[in-house]
């Protein structure tokens, strides 16, 4: 016998379900809202934090909601928070705050708030602030050299710095010849830089600026330091010797060890030129008649002749027992080269003692010395 479904039935048994259950749901509703709706005001809109030192600022806008009257922010697990008064404008209102943290990473959650009581939905945003940790990890640019040329031109090369801290220029403090205190802003991509119109025989000071983030709103910058600038040593009682010259001295030969040491472009020490010249090694030596901490010295080739390229620097006390300080190639270029020492390399004599050159011949047209500062 076949069996036939009651349609009718199911629908109202169904019907009655849906009813049950709406009625449940809204009881649960008034129940939470007792009578009343529930009302959130605008919540701030735009938040940026901005990082600093000791510090960050917090800025946000109040864009559509006329009914706020205070914004709240909230750190530290709730624990820590700061109430902002707003009053309102017609136009859109701008909230910045800054609060004094220590150095941490922060979790901020914010609300803005109308006069009944009534809250926005949260705001979450991070943000940092800098101290002592992190301005401990900075450190100066690097000078590799410096010098002031003839003409009163202070060049400075420096080593490359790592950017990934914030490094982005570095402050020079100088005298000029008029003895006017000069400040002068080197970008961190710069590889040297020139000081005109520096005054010879003084230091100069730098300190390298940082920014640890593009939402910063301070700049670190390291404890100053003081570079001694090298300087030209006078040559007035200086005494050259060689293992050989040209006794004749006339041009275009050239002749006495001492002419190399006259500051005058015009002459130069040149070997022995004769049939029978002796050949390489050949050495060309100074006495200071004073100990000097040599910074570099500064060697004069012939144009567009050949000489030695391949000697090594000595010093001495004494200007019998000598010590091998660098080894150097005479690059084959017009005009003064300077060959730079590092660390302290302290001596009254001092002494070119070239290895090898193209002919038998040696010659130079002038050498000088330069050496590290002793004033602050």
């Amino acid at each position: 016998m076949k069996k036939y479904i009651n349609i009718s039935f199911v629908l109202t048994f169904i019907l009655s379900i849906i009813f049950m259950f709406s009625c449940s749901e809204m009881d649960e509703y008034k129940e939470f809202a007792k009578g009343g709706e529930i009302s959130y005001t605008g919540k701030i809109d735009s938040v940026t934090v901005f990082s600093g030192d000791g510090r960050v600022c917090i800025q946000g806008l109040i864009i559509s909601d006329p009914k706020v009257t205070n914004c709240r922010i909230f750190w530290n697990g709730n624990k820590d928070s700061l109430n902002i008064p707003v009053v309102r404008t017609e136009n859109v209102d701008t909230i910045k705050e800054y609060i004094s943290l220590p150095e941490n990473l922060y979790n901020f959650i914010i609300y803005t708030y109308d006069a009944l009581g009534n809250k926005s939905i949260p705001v979450y945003i991070t943000g940092r602030s800098y101290g002592d940790a992190y301005k401990a990890s900075i450190s100066n640019r690097l000078v590799a050299s410096a010098s002031v040329d003839e003409n009163s031109d202070a060049k400075i090369v420096w080593r490359d710095i790592d950017k990934t801290l914030g490094a982005f220029t570095t402050d020079i403090f100088y005298t000029t010849n008029d003895g006017e205190q000069k400040t002068y802003q080197v970008d961190v991509d710069e590889k040297e830089t020139i000081l005109s119109n520096y005054k010879q025989g003084t230091n100069f000071s730098y300190q390298t600026l940082y920014r640890p983030d593009t939402l910063c709103v301070d700049t670190f910058r390291t404890i100053s330091e003081v570079y001694k600038m090298p300087y030209k040593i006078e040559k007035n009682n200086w005494i050259a010797i060689a293992d050989s010259y040209e006794p004749n001295g006339q041009m275009p030969i050239g002749g006495s060890p001492s002419f190399a040491i006259d500051d005058d472009y015009d002459t130069f020490w040149h070997t022995e030129h004769v049939d029978a010249q002796p050949d390489f090694p050949h050495w060309f030596a100074v006495d200071m008649k004073q100990p000097v901490n040599i910074a570099f010295i500064e060697l004069t080739r012939r144009p567009d002749n050949t000489s030695f390229f391949k000697f090594t620097l000595q010093g001495s006390m004494d200007g019998q027992n000598w010590t091998d300080i660098y080894e150097y190639d005479f690059i084959e270029a017009n005009g003064p080269q300077r060959y730079f020492l590092s660390g302290e390399h302290i001596y009254s004599n001092l002494r070119i003692y070239a290895s090898q050159g193209r002919e038998r011949w040696g010659h130079l047209i002038e050498f000088s010395v330069y050496g590290n500062s002793d004033n602050e």
